[in-house]
């Protein structure tokens, strides 16, 4: 069954919806390291970590919302678009959500003329997280200095 969700801008009138999106407590270090998730990736927007535009998003699966994620536009520097934080919650997981949700950025990538790519980052050990990515298309192109997998999806 696919699932139907919509990524929806994060602003002054939703923002308090994502705060209730937690990690399972295994799996709360690959996501961000502090919770919630969603004040991170506020403030990685409110700084614009990276010199980048950080644009953070709720994940909906119709009213409800399941989940958070961030795409770092780094469109100017190297031509692509990143996928950071990405986070359903504990109570939703298990139901093609996490797939879904990476199916509609990768729509989002490829409507977008100046995305010549996805990239992203992961722990080697969250296998779980790696074989979703790789199920899409990306692909490991090596690892950064904190030894997180570099994936890659050329658009």
């Amino acid at each position: 069954m696919t699932q139907m969700i919509q990524l929806e801008t994060v602003t002054d009138a939703n923002w308090r919806e994502g705060l209730n999106v937690r990690a399972t407590a295994p799996q709360a270090r690959y996501v961000a390291g502090y919770e919630p998730v969603l004040l991170v990736i506020l403030a990685k927007s409110a700084v614009r970590a990276g010199g980048v535009d950080w644009w953070p998003f709720l994940i909906r699966e119709g009213v409800q919302v399941v989940g958070v994620v961030t795409v770092a536009d780094r469109r100017s520097h190297d031509g692509s678009l990143g996928i950071f934080h990405l986070l359903i919650d504990r109570h939703h997981q298990r139901q093609g959500l996490g797939r879904a949700t990476v199916r509609r950025l990768v729509e989002l990538g490829r409507h977008d003329q100046r995305c010549r790519a996805l990239r992203l980052t992961v722990d080697p050990d969250n296998a779980s997280a790696i074989a979703l990515y790789e199920s899409a298309g990306f692909t490991v192109m090596g690892t950064n200095n904190d030894g997180e997998l570099q994936m890659t999806l050329p658009l």
